[in-house]
């Protein structure tokens, strides 16, 4: 099976100036930063050819599988560490039984092959991707897993580089690690949301500006996000703190001119309705879609010529059950009272788009319901101000939201704000008269929400 191998042309010509470099080896034993007959051995392979060296490892394996290891340790110098590491990469890409030999010293220390190339992770990003591109072709040995999860941190930090050479390689590092199962959980149970910050800022980032973000970069990213997709429990936690996501993906497929793109956009968002982690859970994203007027998008990709003419049939498939499940939504239990319950889930989609806020048959119909388990909906509306209070939209929304509930449920709900939580309810909303930062409006809305509180009608 071959191994592993970066599509990077940036890497590979960073590779090769590497290799060309000369690199002091008589002075660095000297100094006993090396012993001089690791500096010797590792001169002896920089003096052949590329096949010659490659021959020459393969009849001493046991010999410079720890030989470039123990220099790999030893070295602190940025360019003799890339000088090894582009080695040891090469010869683990050219040389199977490399990487076999290298695997075959957990034998004598537990600690090997895997720390002399994690020590470098916190180093500057080229000496950083290429040890994570060491670490990901030795991954078929199965390393301990804070190996792994520091992988996972370094693979964060080229994704979130401005760098998109560093981006490309953290992205395709990480499809790698995650294709395991077993590396998928870790990724899953250790700094998910950490980690997943910077894909998704990336995702949104090809939405709002398609030219901004290169297609393969975009594809890769999108296709890291499809094979983390696939587990349930992931989904949820992806869905739940980053809801913007589901709005992203539509206007990718939407908007994109490659198909491949459309395609994968597609997938994730299949699988994000059909990997849930209950009934309860698929209805919640399957309302977050509708919320983002999915229906309509869908539509428009079933009428392109590559759905009508069934040439994709994965695409077609995919969009036929995004069809069908949102559709059935909304003939059979999609109310509007839904797609309000879905902003307050997902307070970042707050906004005045939605004509819920200003419908006044709305809240006639609704209000009722906000007196259910104790003000539990209530509540949530005060969590939510009080956790974005310089989110001027968001308050401003649900300030003309309560003022609504005010109106139409009178002194029950008056006497709530104004005593729950010793009073903090009705503190919170004065706040806004003074910390709002130069927002008139949300001044306005908070003056006239408080005038409602003290029973003056506005």
């Amino acid at each position: 099976m071959s191994q592993f191998t970066l599509d990077s042309t940036y890497l590979n010509d960073s590779k090769k100036i590497i290799s060309e470099r000369i690199i002091p080896w008589e002075g660095l034993a000297r100094s006993r930063v090396v012993t001089e007959d690791d500096a010797n051995h590792i001169k002896i392979l920089e003096k052949q050819s590329v096949e010659n060296r490659d021959n020459t490892v393969k009849s001493q394996l046991d010999l410079y599988s720890k030989v470039l290891l123990n220099v790999l340790s030893k070295v602190d110098k940025d360019d003799v560490i890339k000088n090894v590491l582009t080695l040891i990469n090469d010869l683990l890409i050219r040389v199977p039984e490399f990487l076999d030999a290298l695997l075959n010293l957990s034998s004598i220390d537990n600690a090997l092959p895997f720390d002399p190339f994690v020590k470098h992770l916190d180093k500057e990003p080229l000496i950083k991707s290429l040890a994570l591109y060491n670490l990901a072709i030795l991954a078929k040995g199965s390393p301990d897993k804070e190996v792994i999860i520091r992988s996972f941190t370094a693979i964060t930090s080229l994704i979130e580089n401005s760098d998109s050479n560093f981006q490309f390689i953290g992205i395709q590092l990480l499809q790698e690690l995650v294709s395991n199962r077993k590396y998928k959980t870790i990724y899953q149970e250790n700094n998910l949301l950490t980690n997943f910050k910077p894909i998704n800022a990336l995702i949104t980032k090809s939405s709002t500006h398609p030219n901004a973000t290169g297609l393969q970069l975009s594809y890769n990213v999108l296709l890291a996000t499809w094979i983390l997709s696939f587990n349930a429990d992931i989904n949820k936690s992806i869905i739940h703190s980053f809801p913007q996501i589901a709005g992203s993906l539509l206007l990718i497929a939407k908007d994109s001119i490659k198909l491949k793109i459309v395609r994968i956009s597609v997938a994730v968002l299949k699988n994000f309705v059909s990997c849930c982690v209950s009934s309860q859970e698929q209805f919640k994203v399957v309302k977050l879609l509708l919320f983002h007027d999915a229906l309509t998008t869908v539509k428009t990709l079933k009428e392109r010529k590559f759905a009508q003419n069934g040439s994709d049939e994965e695409l077609c498939s995919d969009l036929a059950f995004l069809s069908d499940t949102l559709e059935e939504t909304v003939k059979t239990k999609l109310t509007s009272f839904d797609e309000y319950l879905t902003a307050l889930e997902n307070p970042k989609l707050l906004s005045w788009a939605s004509p819920i806020h200003k419908s006044t048959d709305f809240w006639l119909e609704n209000s009722g319901k906000f007196k259910d388990s104790n003000y539990k909906l209530i509540k949530r509306i005060f969590d939510i101000l009080g956790a974005n209070v310089n989110d001027t939209t968001i308050c401003v929304v649900l300030l003309n939201d309560l003022q609504y509930l005010i109106k139409n449920l009178g002194q029950d709900l008056i006497h709530f704000i104004n005593t729950e939580r010793g009073g903090s309810y009705k503190v919170l909303v004065m706040s806004f008269l003074e910390n709002n930062q130069g927002n008139n409006e949300l001044r306005y809305e908070a003056l006239k929400t408080i005038q409602l509180l003290v029973g003056h009608n506005f």
